[in-house]
């Protein structure tokens, strides 16, 4: 395959289960790969090293500052930024060559991400379509840094944008009991966040939001549909809801 002009991103705390499959899926056309760790134990910075990924140690500041440490090291102006836990599918990785091959790039694009569950690529319910931007000109664009549970890209209604027609793969999740405790910190997350400024919470907004959103996920979008990994997704949003609410209301 043909190296391209952009670097990938990634941060990372204890990925050995996955960083090797996400700096391996970006090789074939990236020669620019920059992991941002905030303090593996484990043997993440190792693996990346071995594949030739420039490491930076930074302790954890947040997503978003994180993720611009990783752009500030780049040396490509155009950032592709992943997850530990995300891979270029084969499909994403010919279509980026034919898009810097044609020389009319946009200022950003979004990727739509095929989230697994237990290894079970899922196709209905909340994880799908599941857009986000994720290539983009880190000289006109960065990762706002006022917020910590979702961050996003400072543009405007006057950037250049476009989407990629293939997908990049998110191996969310193997067990249940880790899907669990990422929505845990989520949800403290958002009740942190939200304190300040007045969001209301308590028992009432917490069961009412709660039920909405599993019947939303499992029965208006066809969470159903997925199986048993479906159920399992919609009763851990469901528990999020829930929670994120009673922390608003402590």
């Amino acid at each position: 395959m043909k190296i391209l002009p952009f670097s990938v991103v990634i941060i990372s705390k204890n990925e050995e289960a996955n960083i090797a499959r996400a700096i391996q899926s970006v090789l074939p056309v990236c020669d620019d790969i920059i992991v941002v760790d905030s303090g593996s134990t484990d043997l993440t910075i190792t693996i990346a090293k071995n594949l030739g990924a420039h490491v930076i140690e930074h302790s954890w500041q947040g997503y978003s500052k994180q993720k611009n440490l990783g752009n500030d090291a780049a040396k490509y102006p155009y950032i592709f930024s992943i997850d530990a836990d995300e891979a270029f599918s084969p499909e994403l990785r010919e279509e980026l060559i034919s898009l810097f091959g044609s020389g009319q790039l946009k200022t950003m694009y979004r990727v739509n991400l095929i989230n697994h569950y237990g290894g079970k690529p899922i196709k209905h319910g909340a994880w799908y379509p599941d857009w986000h931007y994720r290539l983009f000109d880190k000289t006109q664009l960065h990762w706002k840094e006022n917020d910590d549970v979702h961050e996003g890209l400072s543009y405007d209604a006057h950037t250049s944008k476009a989407n990629l027609k293939e997908h990049l793969y998110h191996f969310t999740t193997q067990t249940d009991a880790y899907y669990l405790g990422k929505m845990e910190n989520y949800a403290r997350l958002y009740a942190s966040k939200m304190k300040p400024k007045n969001k209301k919470g308590g028992i009432l907004k917490a069961i009412s939001s709660a039920a909405f959103r599993f019947f939303k996920e499992y029965f208006l979008q066809a969470g159903f549909l997925d199986g048993q990994a479906g159920f399992k997704i919609a009763k851990a949003h469901f528990i999020y809801t829930y929670k994120k609410y009673m922390y608003l209301g402590l």
